[in-house]
């Protein structure tokens, strides 16, 4: 599930320790070790403290500004006027995280927050260690069971949230929300090289502890009014816990089997029982048809089952253990790297999902794709619940 903070698309399948525990909130560009090679190169005869200071405007440090719905710590120029820095100082303890909100912005279209979520150092380096074992293997190597572990443990990405306001007792929900993760197991090369300086900067200006991980995420919540309000009484910040993935059982299939389970956070006992179950085929018109020519799995099953009890909080998703099969580029297809837009990586495995098709209280799910047919009794499903586990948070900002 994707989160609503955009995301820039990824054209190739980085690393594991790379992706997971990259500096980028919204994962790491295509080619992360080309481009460092790249970077290497051209600034072999540079000291780093040049390159610094280059990343600069004219070569001196630009004044701290922040504008409406924009990036944290983006340096580019704006026509606009920048907003007015109120400092806050507000801090909270919630769900066992650490967040301090050092300021808001004030600006013509609305108000900017600045959100920071300390990462302990000691979590970045245990992580790091339970994937050793797998430094520089192309994440579409490493066993599924390893990549569902790295990325449920991501001391970063782990704990999800999304944030409201309250200004003067009205409600504004946020119209966009960016971030960075700033690593300090990262070198200084890798910092400049990469171009991962606005992290830092961040932390640097805010004064928060560069010996510890932060995820650092800018919010801009547009105003009620079409004017920017000429007093602020109150202002409240309500962080709300994203729903998290809880496994509940995995089963094989059959028509009218009834597979009884707990759910996995209430302890409620469920059945889930399938109706019916019967090999598909992705139509042509489905497939994606930009980039270079591919050869794409279709084959598929369908399976229509009911659930009870019904889902009352969150939400619950049947899918397949396994992966589709990669898709297979065709020998006359151009040999460089290649992006497909509704898929992902020519290189990757296909992300091609038909599910979550509800018509009363039947439910359909349909597994994973792959070029040859697949007996359904052969699959094994999982049911995953996602809900939240933590009430709301909300801090007194002013």
């Amino acid at each position: 599930m994707l989160s609503p903070l955009s995301r820039p698309h990824r054209a190739a399948r980085p690393h594991l320790l790379r992706l997971l525990l990259g500096n980028s909130l919204f994962g790491q560009a295509a080619g992360y070790e080309r481009h460092l090679a790249k970077k290497r190169r051209l600034t072999e005869n540079l000291s780093y403290a040049t390159i610094e200071k280059n990343v600069w405007k004219g070569g001196t440090q630009m004044e701290w500004k922040v504008y409406f719905e924009d990036n944290p710590g983006c340096h580019r120029p704006h026509r606009g006027r920048p907003g007015q820095e109120v400092s806050c100082g507000a801090h909270s303890v919630w769900g066992g995280q650490h967040f301090i909100i050092p300021a808001i912005y004030l600006c013509g279209k609305g108000l900017v927050v600045d959100i920071c979520r300390r990462v302990e150092r000691e979590a970045i380096e245990a992580h790091y260690q339970k994937l050793a074992a797998y430094e520089g293997m192309d994440i579409d190597e490493c066993p599924p069971e390893v990549v569902e572990l790295a990325e449920a443990a991501d001391p970063f990405g782990s704990f999800d949230y999304l944030p409201s306001v309250a200004i003067n007792g009205k409600t504004v929900e946020y119209s966009r929300g960016a971030g960075e993760y700033y690593n300090p197991l990262r070198s200084e090369e890798e910092i400049v090289c990469s171009g991962e300086q606005a992290a830092r900067d961040i932390v640097k200006h805010y004064g928060l502890d560069l010996e510890q991980g932060w995820d650092l995420r800018q919010w801009s919540f547009p105003w009620a009014t079409k004017r920017r309000p000429a007093h602020i009484t109150s202002l409240t910040l309500t962080l709300t816990q994203r729903e998290q993935p809880a496994e509940a059982v995995q089963f094989t299939a059959a028509p009218g089997k009834a597979v009884e389970f707990a759910h996995p956070v209430t302890g409620v006992p469920c059945v889930l029982t399938v109706k019916d179950l019967k090999p598909a085929r992705l139509p042509e018109n489905d497939l994606p048809h930009m980039g270079p020519p591919m050869e794409w799995p279709r084959e598929f099953v369908e399976m229509t089952y009911t659930l009870t009890p019904a889902v009352t909080t969150g939400w619950v998703q049947v899918n397949d253990c396994a992966s589709s099969d990669k898709p297979i580029r065709k020998s006359d297809a151009p040999t460089e790297d290649g992006a497909i837009g509704i898929i992902g990586g020519a290189d990757g495995p296909t992300a091609i999902f038909v599910s979550g098709k509800q018509q009363g209280d039947t439910r359909t799910a349909c597994s994973s794709l792959h070029f040859a047919p697949v007996e359904p009794e052969n699959i094994r499903w999982k049911v995953t619940y996602y809900q939240k586990q933590l009430p709301d948070e909300t801090i007194a900002l002013l």
